[in-house]
């Protein structure tokens, strides 16, 4: 029997008038057999409250910041140290012997010298009737094969038409080979125009020989200026007088002594201090340009000379000018020095750039002051971890006021690692 579904009677009966289970077909259940092998669903998970990711957020960029804080706070620390040291004033009034001689117990000075000079333009005022011809120097060439032979008085024109003369007989050389190019002969000689008046003053110009005219050599010789063609007048003229000359030396004489303690002070060696009253110019030499009764309206003077003057040390000097003062009386002189020292009244006796002993007068009210040594300050913060400034005033009693200051102030927790390192202390003097 075949138990299939296309030829299933449910109304037929077999044979035996019974039915069996085989003959029973059972209708598939595919709807049931889908479920089985049906695939699952998708879990679908909740999202994550935005609240929860804002603050992770927050919390990653804090960090970064905090990073950023504490590396910044570490590179860009420094220590700046303020300090003022003491003043006190004090009066003074000593005389002071000064020698060259070391060892006889008194304040030795030195002396030094500088080389000096200076010129200017000055206007010239003296007023004088004059006839006079310009003149001024003139090189003739000449291109000829032979030398040409030029008498006194021969003539050379301008290329204006001015003529000027040769005062005495020259011989222009002739002419050269050399490397297949033909060197000319040359001479020098100072012209003078043919007449007087300005109008024959005259720049630098090219100049021909009239008398050669006509002939092969008025091409082949001929001159060219050197100089301007200068001094031509006629009449009443500026030149340079004696009283100018004078007034010129007095001014550049003025000016280097008013100048002398400043030239001195840039050239002293450090710690010597100069002696302002013993500054002094001297006039070694003169030159002008023109000459004196030369016609002009201006003149150049120049003066060479030395700027002279004494030193003293300048340790040495406050030494003696503390000697017997109730004021440093206990201290420790050697950390003190004079603020005004060079405001102080100085008058010196018997000076000479020369002399070997003279006397100095100093007097006025003295500002005692407090030398302050950043190395040292910076030495003690280096070997103790103080950060308060009574501890660097008690060390360094020469100090009125001290303020220590960390920057930025998150490098409070790296001061120890900070005055370990000079380089990022900062002294600041005030």
């Amino acid at each position: 029997m075949v138990n299939n579904k296309e030829n299933f009677n449910p109304n037929i009966v077999p044979s035996s008038g019974k039915r069996i289970i085989s003959d029973v077909i059972v209708t598939p259940q595919k709807e049931i057999a889908s479920r089985f092998f049906r695939e699952p669903n998708p879990i679908i998970k909740p999202r994550a409250p935005k609240r929860r990711i804002g603050q992770k957020k927050a919390f990653f960029s804090f960090m970064i910041l905090l990073v950023f804080l504490l590396g910044w706070g570490t590179l860009g620390a420094r220590m700046e140290v303020i300090l003022s040291p003491k003043i006190v004033a004090a009066p003074v009034d000593k005389a002071l012997a000064l020698t060259k001689i070391q060892g006889n117990g008194k304040l030795v000075f030195r002396t030094l010298s500088l080389p000096d000079a200076r010129s200017g333009e000055f206007k010239a005022t003296e007023k004088k009737s004059q006839e006079s011809r310009a003149e001024g120097i003139v090189v003739i060439f000449n291109k000829a094969k032979e030398s040409q032979v030029l008498i006194a008085s021969t003539r050379l024109e301008s290329s204006d038409g001015k003529i000027y003369r040769i005062p005495r007989t020259i011989v222009v050389p002739a002419s050269k080979q050399e490397g297949g190019k033909t060197i000319p002969g040359s001479v020098e000689i100072t012209v003078m125009a043919d007449k007087t008046g300005n109008e024959y003053n005259l720049g630098l110009s090219d100049f021909t020989l009239p008398g050669l005219k006509g002939s092969p050599k008025y091409e082949l010789v001929f001159g060219r200026s050197k100089t301007e063609m200068r001094g031509g007048a006629s009449g009443e003229q500026t030149v340079v007088g004696k009283s100018d000359v004078k007034e010129a030396a007095a001014q550049l004489f003025l000016q280097a002594g008013r100048e002398a303690a400043n030239l001195l002070l840039n050239k002293i060696p450090p710690g010597e201090f100069l002696l302002p009253p013993s500054a002094e110019y001297a006039a070694l030499n003169e030159n002008l340009n023109p000459a004196v009764g030369a016609i002009a309206e201006r003149f150049k003077f120049t003066m060479e000379g030395e700027v002279k003057g004494a030193t003293v040390s300048r340790g040495e000097l406050e030494k003696a000018l503390f000697k017997d003062s109730p004021v440093v009386s206990g201290l420790d002189i050697s950390k003190l020095r004079i603020k005004n020292l060079d405001k102080l009244d100085i008058k010196i006796i018997g000076y000479k750039f020369e002399a070997a002993n003279f006397n100095a007068l100093i007097s006025g009210k003295m500002e005692i002051e407090g030398v302050v040594e950043p190395d040292a300050v910076k030495s003690f913060l280096e070997e103790r971890a103080v950060l308060d400034a009574d501890s660097v005033l008690s060390a360094f009693p020469e100090l009125a006021r001290a303020e220590l200051r960390l920057r930025p102030f998150l490098a409070m927790p790296f001061y120890r690692w900070l005055r370990r390192v000079p380089t990022r202390i900062d002294i600041v003097l005030e």
